[in-house]
């Protein structure tokens, strides 16, 4: 019987179907482990040898130990009054815990682990929450063994200073206590055989060893997870009146809604987008649409905007790529970090070339561009102002054509519209098998490491893509039809549904 881990549980709080596909999935079905997954593994290596090696005081290290001789070893160190235990091993019952640090304090014992991202969620202020339930499964074990009392445990993140997590605060969705108390009991009905578990398509999935296997068995299933946006928590709420895509499809919105048949937390419009996505996804050949006019044209020059960031080195941002249109002619441009001592020069670089043109407009995908102008601003005033970006990136001088123009106005027979989904479907090809932001990451590192050209061009090429790609989509939103609705059944398959 394996036992419950922190581990289990971050991955149960990911993706329940992940957990139990380690516990159970044929090895052969596995999907080969991604260049960025490796270079994760790889940097945190190096990242807690560092912190390990700053610690003050005394130190154990039962790193080198083997499993079954480290809970024991484990014991004894603390009996031995050391300050820092490294590899320690918690056991009690059918839940291990394997911290990367044991921290003493008087007679309180404090679990952490060592993390290459960020402590704190987007917010700035929660926990982590990945990262919170494997501390707080720690800091359980230690409570009900009698070591420690449970409120408390820390992860020392990125930038080495140390963030401790009060997983007794008040939060939606429970205190990080009483989420690991009910992971804790859902792991163990997974474990034995009492409650199954169902993929869901998700975000997570791009790096996930069991993507291709899970891709098949949503297919297979029909599953609500495959339209794009409703995702595992609607799924829940939209199955009782459609329990597949197909069915979603047919889904009368209209008459459910006169029947009072509301669903909790979905209005009759979303729930009538999603049906609308269900339907261009089971009808053959279906094309996209616009919901309203589009107020997009082509300009005398466009800069066509995409930058490629390390959110594991700070947000070090190390290449902005911009595609040039005008007369007819793509130009690409590209200004290139090679780490955190030229960001701000290729920072300005970029800046200078985006101010060139105030007639010229600026195309990008997502808020990432302006949010990452925001931070590139406060690390090096000198180039711009917060006020400044903000004034790049207004309505006047740009346009966001994920936020602003498809996700409010448009509909597409795509599981995602991510910008390469969407100019995929339309025909482009990025000139790299392994195009990805991940990937360009991964390459990044390895520019770092062996300054081979070929990797920087590497880098460029899947930038230059990039920008391009949103060219291609510009083109075709502007083409698209204005509709109401998507028709259902198919045409051939009888009449226009509602």
């Amino acid at each position: 019987m394996a036992p419950v881990s922190g581990a289990m549980l971050r991955d149960l709080l990911l993706c329940e179907r992940r957990m139990e596909l380690d516990l159970r999935g044929d090895p052969a079905g596995r999907d080969e482990v991604s260049s960025f997954v490796q270079m994760l593994w790889e940097g945190g290596v190096r990242h807690e040898e560092e912190v390990v090696s700053g610690l003050e005081g005394a130190v154990a290290d039962l790193r080198g130990l083997q499993p079954e001789d480290r809970g024991r070893e484990t014991l004894r160190a603390l009996q031995r009054g050391v300050r820092w235990i490294v590899g320690g091993r918690l056991e009690l019952g059918d839940r291990v815990g394997v911290p990367d640090l044991l921290l003493v304090e008087g007679d309180a014992v404090h679990a952490g682990d060592v993390k290459s991202g960020d402590p704190h969620a987007p917010d700035g202020r929660a926990p982590r929450p990945e990262y919170a339930v494997q501390v707080g499964h720690y800091a359980a074990l230690l409570a009900d063994m009698g070591l420690g009392e449970g409120s408390r445990a820390f992860v020392i993140g990125r930038d080495g200073g140390l963030v401790w997590y009060d997983l007794t605060a008040t939060a939606r969705g429970g205190s990080v206590a009483e989420q690991v108390a009910t992971l804790v009991g859902k792991a163990r009905a997974i474990r034995d055989g009492r409650l199954g578990t169902r993929a869901a398509l998700c975000a997570a999935c791009a790096l996930c060893h069991w993507r291709t296997l899970c891709r098949a068995e949503l297919e297979a299933a029909d599953d609500l997870t495959l339209v794009a946006g409703l995702g595992r928590a609607l799924r829940s709420v939209v199955e009782p009146v459609a329990p597949t895509v197909t069915a979603l499809a047919a889904l009368d919105v209209a008459a459910l809604s006169a029947d009072g048949h509301a669903l909790p937390g979905l209005g009759a419009g979303r729930l009538a987008r999603f049906r609308d996505r269900a339907r261009l996804l089971r009808t053959p050949g279906a094309k996209p649409f616009a919901r309203r006019a589009l107020d997009l044209r082509r300009h005398a020059r466009e800069f066509h905007l995409d930058i490629e960031s390390d959110p594991l080195d700070g947000g070090l941002v190390y290449l902005h790529g911009v595609v040039e249109v005008a007369d007819g002619r793509e130009t690409y441009h590209a200004f290139f970090a090679d780490g955190h001592g030229e960001e701000g020069d290729a920072f300005a670089a970029a800046w200078r070339f985006l101010l060139s043109d105030p007639a010229a407009r600026i195309f990008h995908y997502s808020r990432f561009e302006r949010t990452a102008y925001r931070a590139l601003a406060a690390r090096h005033p000198h180039v711009c102002t917060r006020a400044e970006v903000d004034e790049l990136f207004s309505p006047a001088r740009a346009t966001d054509l994920l936020c602003d123009v498809v996700q409010p106005a448009t509909e597409w027979p795509t599981s995602s519209v991510g910008i390469k989904a969407l100019a995929k479907w339309l025909g482009f090809r990025w000139r790299d098998a392994d195009a990805s932001g991940a990937a360009s990451i991964s390459w990044f590192a390895d520019w770092r490491r062996t300054r081979d050209p070929a990797v920087r061009t590497r880098i460029e090429a899947y930038n230059h893509d990039d920008c391009s790609a949103t060219v291609v989509l510009l083109d075709a939103l502007i083409r698209l039809p204005v509709m109401d609705g998507a028709a259902w059944p198919p045409p051939g398959h009888g009449a226009t549904g509602p």
